[in-house]
């Protein structure tokens, strides 16, 4: 995965923060026919992966997604920078819709909507709440696959260093640069969390946290009382 211009088209990085090695081959397989693309898999200090993936950049950063993000944009070089998680999949083809949205002068970042893999009508209301969410109060979370500008990166100074909400604090300090787009594309994201957890008390934890957040509760006190 080399990074190069395509065309005229800015270049985007892919920042993916990851844990372990599983998967990073197939997610570097999804995009090795896009021009203009380049991967950095953004890893823990104890992560070593034997053969990064062709083209791949490799950043090490202390555990956790906030440093592992930022570490991971700060060795990339694309002029468009979208952080996926390494258990969310978004399909190739909606790149083009990613640079066509930054490209008005209104955005300063984005995100996709969310479908949550898993049958039953359940996933379907956590997916559907999550979208209404995104659009209504313009609060994509992580899982989302956000992306902005290198230049609106920048500017707000990267991911916070804190446990917890680190996307939404960086979506609410874009939203002072100007909109934040829901894509129609979207980001499927794996529904291991829900059932490791438990479906309800996954549910119940995430709007917790976010009312806690919305009433003035820090992202520490929040960590310490909604242990990931």
């Amino acid at each position: 995965m080399t990074h190069k211009r395509h065309g005229q088209q800015p270049a985007i990085s892919i920042i993916i923060p990851a844990f372990e090695e599983t998967g990073l081959q197939n997610i570097a397989a999804t995009f090795a026919d896009e021009g203009g693309v380049e991967l950095v898999f953004a890893l823990a200090p104890d992560d070593r992966i034997s053969k990064p993936p062709m083209g791949a950049k490799v950043a090490h950063a202390p555990k956790g997604r906030a440093s592992q993000m930022n570490a991971g944009a700060w060795a990339s070089s694309g002029q468009i920078l979208l952080f996926l998680h390494a258990d969310t999949r978004i399909p190739p083809e909606s790149l083009a819709l990613v640079r066509h949205t930054l490209a008005r002068p209104n955005v300063a970042a984005g995100a996709y909507s969310l479908r949550v893999e898993g049958a039953g009508i359940w996933y379907k209301f956590i997916s559907t709440g999550a979208n209404l969410r995104s659009r209504w109060l313009g609060m994509p979370f992580g899982d989302q696959a956000i992306f902005m500008t290198r230049d609106v990166f920048h500017q707000i100074g990267g991911y916070e260093p804190i446990p917890i909400l680190e996307d939404v604090r960086i979506v609410e300090a874009a939203a002072r640069y100007g909109k934040i787009a829901v894509l129609p594309a979207q980001a499927s994201t794996s529904a291991r969390r829900w059932e490791t957890r438990g479906r309800y008390a996954t549910w119940l934890r995430h709007w917790g946290i976010m009312i806690a957040y919305k009433l003035g509760v820090a992202p520490q006190t929040l960590a310490r009382w909604f242990a990931r």
